[in-house]
Formats: structure tokens, sequence, C-alpha cells
């Protein structure tokens, strides 16, 4: 069942009728029993039993190191309450033998749920590579036919990030089984995300909800938007990318025409992530449950470290929470780092090795992406990027004072945006084939010729859009960048317009559906269900 589907909208009407019929006590089984209902729907029926290995094992895993923590402790109490306090040594070495247990359970729980994620995703790509190296020693069929779960990036990263904070002490961890099982499986973010944190949606979900019409409105115009975005303009905008990316070689493009369609690749990418993600809130809100916001306008980001910052937002906090801060404060880094000091000055003695969590970061970013050697190169290339922006910071801003560039003005910020575009552009030939050597078959093809004519000669009229199609595509373009703008100012257009007289609020729903059937991309042919990131 896809979320872009009228069942997907039917199923939603009766969940939601049902959630604000039951008393509030109750409503968390309303939505665990619809996202059960619904990822079996939308999949095999055998996926279920790993996510139910994933629930199962973090739940006893949580559980049994909040037992440790509380058996720790009790011993400390009990040696009290005996007259025979035990000294600070005692307790460190009580500490130090209970922690032990507890890491223990925490290693075993996250290789086990690492290793169904790596052996499921990952295990055809190294068997491919494996019979690449030693061809005699496989059939040329080899291969282990795997089944790739929905979401399970997700829902494997989301319950990771949690058993790590239940190990942390952050919170003590779920003691209700089918609570943390709507944590793990809540239906709105298994198709994409984004990556939950168990303190700031396990209660949400736990609680029940009164309704509200403010927000129930709001709800459905972030839905609306969603729509839009993904099956009006990322739809019919992959129209025109794939013509030009799927067929570059045997059309003979170049130059320009390739790099406009990796561009206009990025602009799809964006509507149709940011727009599943739009459809995923604007449920969420309906049942008065907030997410983890996913995007915050990347576009307008002026260097691709900030680019990172803005564009899927919880991943990139999953891996600096998790990755890069367990790397950066660890004691090997901390002695590197003393010792870099000394050889080469404060400040690169502390940023080099930075760098080098920053570079792990980013090279498991595109693994997650996928198992493709692109993906390796995707996220070696951004590696890269932002460990530059690290490294020449100090230069830059040194240099805008010597040549007395206002870092603030309108002129170079638009000149930073622009360079970022440009910057991360490069990096989506990788990211829009489906093997590395078209990518970089496709970048020497871009850089083969300089054709600005392409423009006015009626190239981009052969690549299956209609004239008005196009021109209404620049349009759309444009207004999505308006939108960012608007909302970079801290003004959300739908919060406005729900809370409009219900003439105004109507119109703008008939509107939007209208537009929405009339120049939405479906049909015979058409797969409501494929979003990009689904596939990550």
């Amino acid at each position: 069942m896809s979320i872009l589907s009228l069942p997907f909208l039917g199923f939603l009407a009766i969940l939601f009728i049902i959630y604000y019929a039951v008393p509030k006590r109750f409503q968390w089984i309303v939505l665990l029993a619809g996202s059960i209902l619904f990822y079996v729907s939308c999949g095999d029926w055998k996926a279920c039993i790993f996510i139910l290995v994933t629930i199962i094992t973090t739940f006893l895993g949580a559980r049994r190191m909040d037992q440790l923590n509380a058996e720790q402790k009790q011993v400390v109490l009990d040696a009290k309450n005996a007259g025979n306090p035990m000294s600070r040594e005692q307790k460190k070495e009580i500490k130090a033998a209970y922690q032990k247990r507890t890491k223990r359970i925490l290693v075993l729980t996250l290789l086990l749920n690492f290793g169904i994620l790596a052996v499921l995703k990952y295990g055809n790509f190294v068997m491919e590579n494996v019979r690449a190296l030693f061809p005699s020693a496989f059939q040329a069929d080899t291969g282990l036919h795997l089944l790739l779960p929905l979401g399970i990036s997700f829902y494997t990263f989301q319950t990771m990030g949690y058993l790590i904070d239940v190990y942390r002490g952050k919170y003590q961890a779920e003691k209700n089984i089918l609570h943390f099982g709507l944590f793990a499986s809540f239906f709105p973010q298994m198709i994409q995300g984004p990556i939950g944190r168990y303190d700031l949606l396990a209660d949400q979900l736990k609680s029940g909800h009164s309704f509200d019409a403010v927000r129930f409105r709001q709800g459905i115009m972030r839905m609306l938007w969603g729509y839009f975005k993904k099956m009006v303009i990322a739809d019919r905008m992959a129209i025109m990318v794939s013509s030009i990316t799927g067929g570059f070689a045997e059309n003979g493009y170049t130059g320009i025409t390739i790099f406009v369609g990796v561009l206009l690749y990025g602009v799809q990418m964006y509507a149709d992530f940011s727009g599943g993600m739009d459809i995923i809130f604007g449920a969420s809100d309906l049942f008065g449950i907030s997410m983890y916001e996913n995007f915050r306008q990347p576009y307008m980001s002026r260097t691709v470290s900030e680019f990172w910052q803005r564009w899927h937002i919880s991943l990139g906090h999953w891996m600096r929470d998790y990755v890069f801060y367990p790397i950066a404060l660890s004691k090997s880094f901390a002695k590197m780092q003393k010792n870099m000091k000394k050889k080469i000055g404060n400040y690169y003695g502390k940023v080099i090795p930075s760098m080098f969590a920053s570079f792990i970061v980013f090279l498991l970013v595109g693994i997650w992406h996928g198992a493709a050697w692109r993906y390796v190169i995707y996220g070696t290339y951004h590696a890269i990027l932002t460990s530059a922006d690290t490294f020449f910071e100090k230069f830059g801003n040194d240099s805008r004072r010597v040549l007395h560039i206002d870092g603030e003005s309108v002129s170079w910020k638009l000149f930073q945006m622009a360079r970022t575009l440009v910057l991360v552009t490069f990096g989506r030939y990788f990211d829009c084939t489906q093997a590395a050597h078209i990518s970089l078959q496709m970048l020497k093809a871009t850089f083969a010729g300089f054709n600005p004519w392409v423009f006015t000669d009626g190239t981009f009229l052969n690549l299956g859009l209609k004239e008005w199609e196009i021109f209404f595509l620049i349009l759309m373009i444009v207004l999505l960048g308006i939108v960012d703008v608007v909302n970079e100012r801290g003004t959300k257009l739908r919060m406005i317009f729900a809370e409009q007289g219900i003439v105004f609020r109507w119109i703008i729903y008939f509107i939007a559906i209208f537009l929405i059937i009339r120049l939405g991309i479906y049909g015979p042919g058409y797969n409501a269900s494929d979003f990009i990131y689904q596939g990550f």
C-alpha cells in the first residue's frame, strides 16, 4: 500500500476516525494495529520477521542493561545498609564490572541488528565483488537472492540509537514491549524515515490526544503540498531527467545538456524526498504527533557542510551523535590532537583529527545510501568536500578580511549558495545512474564540449515533455524557491492558511486537489510507490 494511493487515504481516514473514537488510553493500540496492518500491506509478510527480531532483541537488551545498572546501585546500597560502606575504589571496581557486562550486551545487540542490515542490504554486493575477484571459484549466477524488508535502514538506525542512549543513561529502557514496538514501527515513518528519537517520539505515541482542528487543517495542508511536490513536480521532472541521464550515450548528449539533467535530478530528489516527508509529517499531525524534521531549505546552504545540516537532518544527527562524537571524543583522538597541536599548532592540530572523523561519517553516509561502488564514491566525494570546508575555514575568513569582502552581503551569500549547488550537483552524478562506470562516463561527457546553444535549439523539447510542461516546471522550481525563502524567514504558510476562514481554506483545498488530479503523473505503468529514498 503506497502512501500515494487511494487505499492509503482510505486507511488513514478509517484509522483517524477510530483513533479519536476510542478512549485516550487505548489510542496507542489503534496506532500499533494500524502500523502492523500498514507494514504487512506494503510488502511480503515474511519481512515482518526481521523487524520483530529487531524489536525483541533491542527491547530485551535495553531492559537487561537497565537491570544491571539497578543491580550495581543495589550492591552499593546493600553494603551501606549493612554497615560496611564501600570505598571509592571498591565502587569503581563494582561499576567497571557491571559496565563491562552492559557493554557486552550493547555490542552483541548492535552486532546482531547491524549484521542483519549488512547481510540483507549488502550481501549481494559483497558476493558480486568476491565473484569478480575469484571468478573460477564461483558459478556465474552465484548470488544470495535476499529479501530487503521495507524501511530496514530507518528502523534499524532508530532502534539502535535508542539502545545506545539507554546504555549511556540518557533515559531508562521502555518497560512495555508493545509500546516499544509502536516506537519502532510507527507507520508514517516506515517508508523513508525520518529516523526518530525515543525521547522525542515515544511519549507522544503512548499519550492520548484530543482532536485539534487547527492542527488537523495544518496536517491536511502539509499532505496536499507533499502530494503536489511528489506527483506534480518530482514525477514530471523524472521524465525529463531520465531521458538525459538514462540515454546520454545513445543520444549523444554532452556538456551543458548533461549538467542540466543532473541539476534537475537534484531538484527532483528534493521535491520527491521532501514531498514524501510532508505527507508523512502531515499524516502524523492528524494524530497529534510531531516528528523529527528532515529538511531545512538545503539549497540555501552556503557550504557543503551546511547542506548536510539541512538535508536528511535525522540521518545527519544520528551520524553526529553515534559515530562522529564517539570517534572525535575518544581517548585515541584526544591523544592524536595533543600530539598534532604540538607539531602544527592549536588550530590545525584540532581540525585535522576532526576532519578524519568527519571523513568516516560521510563514507558511511554514502554506503548507507546503497550497496554499490557509486555510493562509496558519492560518500567519499562529500567527505572530501566537508573536510575541505573545515580545513580551509580559517583561510577563507582571513582572505575575506584582507579583500574586504562582507561575508553577510547578499551578493556573497548568493555566490556561496551557487557554488554549493554546483559542488552538490557534481556529487549527484554518482547518485542518478545505475553504476559507477556510467557516472564516470557521464561526467567525462559533461566536459567533452561547451554547448550553450542547447537552450535555444530545441534539445530540451525532445526529452518527453511538452513545451507547456517545461514552462510549468520552470514556474514550479521558482515556486519551490519562494516557499523555501519564506520558510527560511520563519513563516510557515500552511499555518497561516490553516488559520484562515472556512471559505478561503476550502478554496485552497479544492485548488490543490484539482492541480494534483489534473497535473499529477499517474496512470497505466506508473508505480506510485517509487519514492527515491524508499530504496535506501
